[in-house]
């Protein structure tokens, strides 16, 4: 990942969870699966991860062991997911500049939340994530 949101708000065990979780937006994760992606001792992750769900950031699904991911409903973690998809933008854009269609570039340029998250995906193989199924 992009490291977009450490850039931010810094350098943080939090962050780190986050930017896995984001990363992996959709996908269910262990605490362990979600503290060795993000080199945090699983204590540490155990404790952010109590924290996310305390906010009601996080959806459950519980078993032997409980497994996590982001809200696709929560506007937050929206908002984190668009934060990551904007720096993919940002360095297609840029390795595109002068490369591709009026059309392309365009469609690449998208800045606002509300025409990002309105758009089906961005076509092609130079960018597969997309906010659609939000």
């Amino acid at each position: 990942m992009a490291d977009v949101l450490k850039e931010i708000f810094g350098d943080t065990k939090r962050i780190s969870i986050l930017e896995e979780l984001v990363e992996r937006w959709g996908e269910f994760l262990t605490v362990q699966e979600i503290a060795r992606m993000a080199d945090v001792s699983p204590k540490a992750t155990y404790t952010h991860i109590n924290e996310l769900k305390k906010i009601g950031i996080l959806k459950v699904k519980e078993g032997k062991a409980n497994q996590y991911k982001l809200k696709k409903n929560d506007k937050r973690a929206v908002a984190l997911l668009f934060l990551e998809n904007q720096e993919y933008l940002r360095i297609a854009h840029r390795k595109l500049e002068g490369s591709e269609t009026t059309k392309d570039s365009e469609t690449l340029k998208k800045s606002s939340f509300s025409d990002f998250y309105r758009s089906p995906k961005i076509s092609g193989n130079r960018m597969h994530r997309y906010v659609g199924d939000v």
